[in-house]
């Protein structure tokens, strides 16, 4: 069955889109690819874009390997892709990545960088992917009373690992498949988002929106991004997908 994916992007305050995105359909299932480039002006939508293509590209060259193996294969090339393109542009940056498969009934990740994957659940948002920012360090510090919240929140968004060409510090990869049940919401989202879907303190009206199966998922999450009124609003990407199981 082929899941439904629905994009929304918004530029923020920024000055320019640094974001990018892949959704590809195939007969085993969906692949959707977002990333959050990083490096000022160009160098950053420049990331994003060789990162997110270069993993496309590999990922479907390696028909037949285990979805794993090639989530894993098409991550290292696209890093090897950006720091060729880096070093051919003579500049430094890098990107995150988060790439996702959808088929038969259930997913499977990678990631590298602080872009969520979030599951939303019977009334719950879980994010499944590992944070590779220095937000949870820093909150850990809240909880043992080093450090008060605001500092944490303002601080916490220095990556601990990217795509950058270089070695890859951390990387999060679901080592065993992740089951849907019917009803779940998928998304993929850069960190433009995380002042609306901050998972341990989601107001209800974001709930509502999470539950509302009338209107698309993703164009929801970005218009309700904007009307927070951020002064220094990050980009922001959203590909959704809703699994309602399986039918004949």
């Amino acid at each position: 069955m082929q899941v439904n994916a629905v994009v929304a992007q918004w530029i923020g305050t920024r000055e320019n889109q640094e974001d990018d995105y892949a959704v590809r359909h195939y007969p085993s299932g969906t692949l959707t690819v977002v990333c959050d480039g990083m490096g000022g002006h160009s160098y950053g939508a420049m990331a994003s874009r060789v990162a997110a293509q270069a993993f496309v590209e590999h990922f479907e060259a390696d028909e037949g390997m285990p979805i794993t193996e090639r989530l894993e294969e098409a991550l290292y090339y696209a890093n090897a892709q950006v720091g060729q393109a880096f070093e051919e542009a003579g500049a430094f940056g890098g990107t995150t990545l988060l790439a996702v498969f959808v088929g038969g009934g259930v997913i499977w990740w990678v990631s590298v960088g602080d872009s969520p994957l979030y599951l939303w659940r019977q009334g719950r948002l879980l994010r499944l992917n590992a944070d590779h920012s220095l937000r949870e360090v820093y909150m850990e510090y809240v909880r043992e009373g080093c450090m008060n919240f605001a500092d944490a929140v303002m601080r916490g968004h220095a990556l601990r690992s990217a795509i950058t060409g270089a070695e890859i510090e951390m990387v999060d990869v679901s080592a065993t498949p992740y089951p849907l049940i019917p009803g779940d919401r998928v998304m993929l989202t850069t960190d433009g988002t995380d002042d609306l879907l901050y998972v341990q303190a989601l107001s209800d009206s974001v709930k509502k929106l999470l539950n509302d199966r009338e209107k698309n998922l993703a164009v929801s999450v970005v218009e309700a991004c904007q009307e927070l009124g951020m002064p220094n609003a990050d980009n922001v990407t959203v590909v959704a997908l809703d699994w309602n199981g399986f039918h004949a």
